[in-house]
Formats: structure tokens, sequence, C-alpha cells
């Protein structure tokens, strides 16, 4: 019986910790990774404009994906 207990319980706060990250992810995603990789575009946008500095614009747009979702 206290096995039986003890299990469930380890469950629960696996349970918990699983979600608690799920959470700090989601978390990550909206206030972080969404508006820093927007910054990141508009940057790259406006330095693919320019001849010289187009690849530094492109390597800007690909780390904006890399920003939004890093997991």
């Amino acid at each position: 019986m206290s096995i039986l207990i003890l299990l469930m319980l380890f469950l629960m706060i696996w349970l918990f910790v699983k979600f608690t990250w799920v959470m700090l992810k989601v978390c990550y995603v909206f206030c972080i990774g969404i508006p820093l990789a927007l910054v990141f575009i508009m940057i790259g946008v406006v330095l693919c404009c320019t001849l010289i500095l187009a690849p530094i614009g492109s390597s800007l747009m690909r780390l904006a994906g890399r920003v939004v979702y890093p997991f």
C-alpha cells in the first residue's frame, strides 16, 4: 500500500514539473522569443536592402527562427 502511495506521489510531482517546464517554454516563446524575432526580422530586412550587408541581413533572419523556438 505504501509503495502505491509513493508511486502516486512521484507521478504527481513528475506531472507538476513537466507542466511547469511547458508553461515556462510557452512564456518564453510569447514574451521573449516572438518580440525578439520580430526585431531581428525588421533589422534583417533593412540590412538586406543594402548590397554589402545582405549576408548579415539573411543571417539575422535565420537567427530569428532559432530565437523563437530554441528547444
